[in-house]
């Protein structure tokens, strides 16, 4: 299984919609800082189940939906989906390529969809179960997580080897047990409590019958009599409304009268209002005109000062710009000559890389002759872990199949309890009539054997005729007694048909617990033949330590001279940047003395135009001058007109005034009536209200009645009162109580025989839940010892000895317990990894990372600018791990370093051409001859171009200028 393609649209900073292709191996993620490199990886994140925002650099989930930029409109909904390749089948569809993808909406809505079908979350975590893939599994490690694995809590790494270890879905299904073992145990303390409560209910009902035909009888009065009451009262609430509504009509009519004759005086005075402000807005205009002439003639003089002071400074800068001109000429001469030293040195360092490059290919010759001895040995763990591997599939189907049992198993049990909760009173009738058939069959018998024993008495006495009759009567009564014994056999038969039998359902030899011990008895001997596999691979693992060893004496030589050809090429590329740098200050400092001639001829028509605008400036302040008296002069005669007019405008507002005041008064008395009728309405309502919620019926179904009652409401009272008092005085009564004593019985029957079905199931929960959690341990403890052998042997390859060290906090709960951490570099003392510095963190990260990757690898896994803290030899250790795994797994890196990118099989660009937009081009390395072929992305126009490369890989300066990811 690996990563096949990502299509992003909408997530943070893809306004488009963007598809990334990825190949299998290793692809360099390359771009500037803030394009949105991170954003693929939360987008991988978030799209198999991250619910943090947090996680994914967010304050809420809302904001990973792209917002806008200042030339684009924001987005209604995010959409990532990846496509992942199934061939090996490690996920558990049956189709070589599925399709994950989720989508949110602004408003908070989430979907997903597996194959375009849509799905759950549930479903799509429980895809990527135990694949190192997942929100919290280690198919995704960050720079900032390198300080989460190493800093965080000792409980809190266990994720990674719990996703190694393969017991994600049996620490799911465990807590599933758990919980039905709780509601298990809390349905048996509820029907414990349900079966003491029945029990004593059973014993007080018979003295409670008594009661009920008077309590039901005073209750009917009761309901009578408060019915009178409130139908009274509502007649009082309906007259007092009828009232207020007149006279509120009234008052009314009489406001909307005063109401015309104040807007027309308000129409009239709003008229003359306008005028006046009419008349100030225009004097206020020419004021605003006056002024403004004064800040024109103001400026203009200051304009004409400034001027005068700027020709004189440009007399000076003048005389600057010819100086510097002299000056620069000299400098360039001096930079050609530097130029030429320069190109020398360059060349002597490409002598020396083609010399290192000839030792580097022999020691690699060395190394591939002695891996051949290796691959036999790889070749049969390859087929062991094959079968391993297919072993495990089909332990993991026997173990779904489990599951689907013991789902079964309690669902059998649920349904069966509910339909004999359904039959029991079918079943309790039945087993009466049987009883009722069986006496009454045997007291038969008794009677005709009496009978027979009688009539063997007077038999000698007998005529003929008379025995006859008698042995008639006797055949009667044995054929009426045969009538009944088939009628009990029926009876009987149907009374079978409904009796529970579902336990033999459970137990029969081909029921639900002899296949669960069936597949039982199948995981174990699968378990013993992984077992088996496991000693021959470690046997073969041991046979080639020794030729590994001698492989790594190579490596190490070949890294020492991959080392100084490094150095060499810094060196190289120090000098060719120098060389670059000293060309560009060439053609910079020519390039600056074509600017000051083009500034000197500037400044000299610069000068001549300023002392035109001086010229300019001196007539206009004349004209500024003369329109400034006209202004003043009609100003004095619009202020005159204004005076008058507002004197009359006094007078109206008086007489406006008066009618305002008694249109208050009149608005207060409406008030005062509108909420009396609505006190009314209220009273009415909540009259009916209340009825209703006493009696559930309807007062208004009564109205016909309301007019009809002549009795005094304090009449009324009194009888209610003195009924309640009778109905008091009898106590409580239960009105239901002999029906109740038949069902307290039946009950408490039916619940005493539920309560031992419980208990079974409860002891089959505690068995489920002990094997989950003992099989999990086991497995967790074997990936633990393993991860640990590999973290020691990794954390000396990658630091060159020293050793690490990983510690269970509590080994007799292996399941609950902290992983502790600790590492010693060389020449150091054994200490907590809080105490390593950034580098020796990082790699003490990787070590860990690539020791999980030896016990299960992820199928994909995005590392992001985790290399950001290492020196030029680790990057070396790091790609050569990356190489080692890449085989296995398919790495995806995010970084800046030229030498993880040197490593890489595809290079992966990202770009932001628009602000806040990103776009992603993709360039597979062919290393033909020395040329590659640059392929972009469908979204992105297609150019096809052939760059030379000294090692087919690294970019050039026209291609590192031509595209920022590169």
């Amino acid at each position: 299984m690996f990563l096949k393609s990502l299509e992003i649209f909408g997530f943070k900073s893809f306004a488009d919609r963007v598809r990334i292709e990825f190949s299998p191996g290793i692809s360099a993620l390359l771009g500037p800082n803030g394009c949105g490199k991170s954003n693929i990886v939360d987008a991988i994140k978030w799209v198999v189940g991250e619910q943090s925002a947090k996680s994914l650099r967010a304050e809420s989930m809302e904001d990973i939906i792209f917002n806008g930029t200042e030339n684009r409109r924001p987005l209604s909904v995010a959409e990532v989906s990846i496509t992942l390749a199934n061939d090996g089948e490690v996920l558990p569809l049956d189709v070589p390529e599925i399709e994950i993808k989720r989508r949110l909406y602004r408003s908070g809505e989430n979907e997903y969809f597996i194959n375009g079908k849509q799905a759950r979350l549930k479903e799509v975590r429980e895809l990527f179960w135990d694949t190192g893939v997942g929100k919290s599994a280690y198919s995704v490690l960050e720079q900032g997580r390198i300080d989460q694995i190493l800093s965080s809590k000792p409980e809190d790494r266990r994720y990674l080897f719990e996703e190694a270890a393969g017991i994600t879905k049996h620490k799911v299904r465990a807590r599933e047990a758990e919980q039905k073992l709780a509601k298990t145990e809390e349905n048996m303390r509820q029907i414990e409590s349900i079966v003491a409560e029945v029990k004593r209910s059973y014993e007080n009902l018979k003295s409670q019958a008594d009661k009920t035909i008077k309590y039901r009888s005073l209750k009917e009065k009761i309901f009578e009599t408060e019915l009178d009451l409130y139908l009274v009262r509502l007649r009082q609430h309906v007259r007092e409304r009828d009232r207020n509504s007149a006279l509120f009509d009234q008052k009314k009519k009489e406001r909307e009268e005063l109401v015309q004759r104040i807007e027309r005086m308000s129409e009239a005075m709003s008229q003359g209002l306008d005028l006046v402000n009419e008349l100030e807005a225009k004097l206020v205009e020419m004021q605003k005109l006056l002024y403004g002439l004064a800040v024109e003639k103001n400026g203009k003089e200051k304009q004409k000062i400034l001027l005068a002071e700027r020709v004189r400074e440009l007399k000076a800068k003048i005389e600057q710009l010819e100086g510097r001109d002299r000056a620069i000429a000299s400098k360039i001469e001096s930079l050609r000559d530097e130029e030429g030293e320069k190109e020398a040195e360059y060349a002597g360092y490409r002598a020396r890389v083609r010399e290192v490059d000839a030792n580097i290919h022999t020691f690699d010759e060395n190394i591939n002759a002695a891996a051949l001895s290796v691959k036999a040995n790889e070749e049969t763990i390859r087929q062991n872990a094959s079968e391993s591997a297919e072993i495990a599939q089909k332990t993991s189907q026997l173990r779904q199949e489990l599951d689907a049992i013991t789902e079964r198993i309690a669902e059998l049990v649920d349904e069966r309890l509910r339909q004999s909760e359904s039959q029991i009173e079918a079943r309790q009738d039945l087993e009466a009539q049987i009883r009722r058939a069986i006496l009454e069959i045997s007291a038969s018998t008794a009677a005709r054997a009496q009978r027979l024993e009688d009539l063997a008495k007077t038999l000698p006495a007998m005529n003929a005729q008379e025995r006859a009759q008698q042995i008639d009567t006797i055949s009667a009564d044995l054929r009426a007694l045969s009538l009944l014994s088939k009628s009990l056999e029926q009876d009987f038969t149907r009374y079978i048909a409904i009796a529970p039998t579902f336990l033999n359902e459970l137990v029969a030899p081909e029921g639900v617990m002899t296949q669960k011990r069936r597949i039982d008895a199948a995981i174990l001997a699968h378990a013993v033949r992984l077992k088996e596999i496991e000693a021959e691979n470690q046997a073969l693992s041991s046979r080639n330590g020794d030729l590994s060893r001698k492989i790594e004496t190579y490596r190490k030589t070949l890294e020492e001279a991959r080392l100084e050809k490094a150095k060499i090429q810094a060196q190289m590329e120090a000098a060719q940047d120098a060389l670059s740098v000293l060309r560009r200050e060439i053609a910079g400092q020519e390039a600056y003395r074509h600017e000051i001639a083009s500034e000197l001829a500037g400044e000299q028509k610069r000068q001549q135009e300023l002392q035109e605008e001086i010229e300019s400036l001196e007539e206009e302040l004349a004209e500024i001058e003369q329109k400034g008296r006209r202004l003043s002069e009609e100003m004095a005669e619009l202020e005159a007109s204004i005076s008058q007019r507002t004197s009359d405008l006094a007078e109206r507002r008086k007489e406006s005034s008066e009618l305002e005041q008694k249109m208050q008064a009149l608005q207060q008395e409406l008030e005062n009536l509108h909420m009396a009728v609505a006190q009314s309405e209220t009273e009415i309502r909540n009259l009916k209200d209340t009825f209703t919620e006493l009696y559930s019926r309807d007062l208004l179904s009564f109205e016909s009645r309301m007019y009809e009652i002549r009795k005094p409401i304090s009449e009324i009272r009194e009888e209610l009162t003195s009924i309640k008092a009778t109905l008091a005085a009898l106590g409580s009564v239960n009105l239901m109580a002999p029906e109740e004593f038949e069902e307290v019985k039946q009950r408490y029957d039916f619940l005493s025989g539920q309560y031992e079905d419980l208990v079974h199931a409860r002891t089959d929960l505690v068995r489920i839940t002990d094997e989950i959690r003992t099989e999990s341990a086991q497995l967790f403890i074997d990936t633990y010892n393993r991860i640990k052998k590999n973290f020691h042997n990794m954390f000396r390859r990658l630091f060159g000895g020293g050793r690490a060290e990983l510690r269970l906090l509590d080994t007799d709960h292996v399941l609950e317990s902290g992983i502790e951490i600790y590492a010693q570099p060389p020449g150091k003392k054994l200490e907590n990894i809080s105490l390593l510095s950034g580098g020796e963190r990082s790699l003490t990260a990787i070590a860990l990372l690539f020791a999980t990757y030896m016990v299960k690898p992820s199928p994909f896994c995005f590392l992001d600018e985790i290399d950001a803290a290492l020196d030029e030899g680790n990057i070396i250790r790091f790609v050569n791990l990356l190489r080692e795994f890449g085989t296995a797994s398919q790495f995806i890196v995010i970084t800046h370093n030229k030498k993880t990118v040197a490593g890489a099989d595809t290079l992966l660009g990202v770009t932001m051409e628009e602000s806040g937009v990103t776009k992603a081009i993709a360039i597979r390395v062919q290393n033909d001859n020395g040329v590659v072929r640059p392929v972009y992305l469908p979204d992105e126009p297609f150019q096809e171009e052939e760059v030379e490369y000294e090692d087919g890989r690294q970019l050039d300066d026209q291609a590192k200028s031509a595209n920022a990811p590169a």
